[in-house]
């Protein structure tokens, strides 16, 4: 049996919020000031808070996933980047939609990935998956204009 994280009050999910708002901010202002090991350091934090806060089916569990193989990606750390993002994107396929901007980024830095990897095929069939997955979610979003 697979238990969940416990129940949290609106307080308490509103703490796990601001702290994960935090550190992710922290996260990009390392990370724009070339402090890649730092920021990967805080995104792991922000990863591991999120799922025992969440969950690790949880949407915002599995952005922070994104986050982290995004900073792999950024120290060439692409074995590693590649799970975390194969990951992130079924969790988000899952809970957010299949054509959700959120799902769409992971898979688009997986196809990044396969192309620093020398997989450039694998990139390629990406790179056209997620153009269609755009297209998709535009027409979705214009139907409801």
């Amino acid at each position: 049996v697979v238990e969940g994280p416990p129940p949290m009050d609106l307080a308490q999910r509103e703490a796990v919020a601001m702290e994960s708002k935090r550190l992710g901010s922290e996260v990009h202002r390392l990370f724009n000031g070339g402090k890649y090991a730092d920021a990967l350091s805080v995104a792991e934090q922000q990863l591991r808070l999120l799922g025992e806060s969440y969950g690790h089916g949880h949407h915002e569990y599995a952005t922070a996933m994104n986050n982290v193989a995004t900073l792999y990606q950024a120290v060439g750390r692409y074995d590693e980047a590649e799970p975390l993002l194969e990951t992130a994107s079924k969790i988000q396929q899952r809970t957010l939609g299949y054509d959700h901007p959120h799902t769409v980024a992971s898979l688009s830095n997986l196809a990044t990935v396969y192309e620093a990897m020398g997989q450039a095929e694998r990139a390629k069939a990406m790179q056209s998956l997620v153009a269609q997955m755009k297209r998709t979610w535009e027409e979705k979003e214009r139907k409801k204009k």
